[in-house]
């Protein structure tokens, strides 16, 4: 009797971890069957938030299910991928993954929160936005070699504005600062609505930003652009000169968008994300939309992309020491 209640012990042994995979792959052929949550690090109408939402419409159009955007803002973008990273890997939470979240925020917190290699998951390369630094048109500075020639000669004198330590758009002046020597003071805001809003009034002479945050306002000839970031003049701005072409090659600076969730998430599920995803920024609407913000979109395999956000977290890691800036 025991050894026939001991086999049949041993025999069902295999069934239970068999039941949970069945249960799994069950999930991630009927995902989603309700609403799944974009969790965005930005802040409502800018320009990465603009690109969730309209991909979210294309997203809940395709499966039939609501993608909503969420908005959890701060700490230069960790506050929302740690809300990711911890959140069931499901396929339900995905986060809107940038050059902050997953390049920038290892070098500016001693203790974060999550890894963003190993405590989330790539699904799909969203595309790339140059930043923009416009001035305010009295501004006599207004192109890069005036600029450069008036930081050197009344060091700390000229301030910019910009949405936060944590982000590409202050980044770009620091290598900017780094390559050429110029003393340009460091003004930080909440986003750059407000960074732009102090500009117009005349309390700070430049901005800098994604260049969809700031087109409004140029197109309206509220704000002058004196440079953009891309390795290539953006269409939108044609007549601005690049970082690029006016101070060094190598000062090309992108900030980048993808998607990413949960650890762990079933590839299945993933598949399905990216398929939908890559077919929505071929839509002619979507792309006529983002390329009128400046931002290009793209493709990458999941390998592609996760090559190349290693070498952002080298490369910023880099800029960040040499800038001096100590992790909080």
């Amino acid at each position: 009797m025991r050894r026939r209640l001991f086999s049949a012990a041993l025999a069902g042994l295999p069934f239970a971890p068999l039941a949970g995979t069945s249960r799994a792959l069950a999930q991630a052929d009927d995902w989603p069957n309700r609403n799944v949550r974009i969790v965005c690090p930005f802040t409502p109408g800018g320009s990465q938030d603009n690109i969730a939402r309209r991909l979210a419409a294309k997203l809940s159009d395709a499966f039939g299910q609501s993608f909503v955007v969420e908005n959890r803002t701060g700490a230069g973008g960790s506050i929302a991928a740690d809300n990711v990273a911890k959140s069931p890997a499901d396929g339900y939470s995905v986060l809107l993954g940038n050059i902050g979240s997953h390049a920038l925020v290892p070098h500016l917190y001693a203790r974060p929160a999550y890894n963003a290699v190993t405590d989330l998951e790539t699904v799909a390369w969203i595309g790339t936005q140059p930043n923009l630094l416009c001035c305010h048109p009295s501004f006599p500075h207004d192109t890069l070699p005036k600029l450069l020639a008036a930081a050197k000669a009344e060091p700390g004198k000229i301030s910019f504005g910009s949405s936060g330590l944590g982000t590409s758009p202050t980044l770009t002046m620091e290598l900017f600062k780094q390559k050429t020597g110029a003393d340009i003071t460091f003004i930080s805001y909440r986003g750059a609505a407000a960074a732009a809003a102090d500009v117009l009034a005349g309390h700070v002479p430049l901005v800098i930003s994604n260049i969809d945050s700031l087109m409004s306002q140029v197109s309206a000839g509220k704000l002058k652009p004196v440079a953009s970031s891309g390795a290539k003049r953006s269409p939108v701005t044609p007549d601005t000169p690049t970082f690029a072409e006016s101070v060094s090659p190598d000062l090309v600076v992108t900030s980048w968008s993808i998607w990413a969730v949960p650890k762990g998430t079933p590839a299945k599920i993933k598949d399905k994300l990216r398929a939908a995803t890559e077919k929505a920024l071929q839509s002619p609407d979507v792309m006529a939309s983002m390329k009128a913000g400046g931002f290009e979109p793209g493709t990458m395999t999941v390998p592609e992309i996760d090559a190349y956000i290693q070498t952002e977290i080298k490369r910023w890691g880099e800029v960040i020491r040499a800038a001096g800036i100590k992790p909080q």
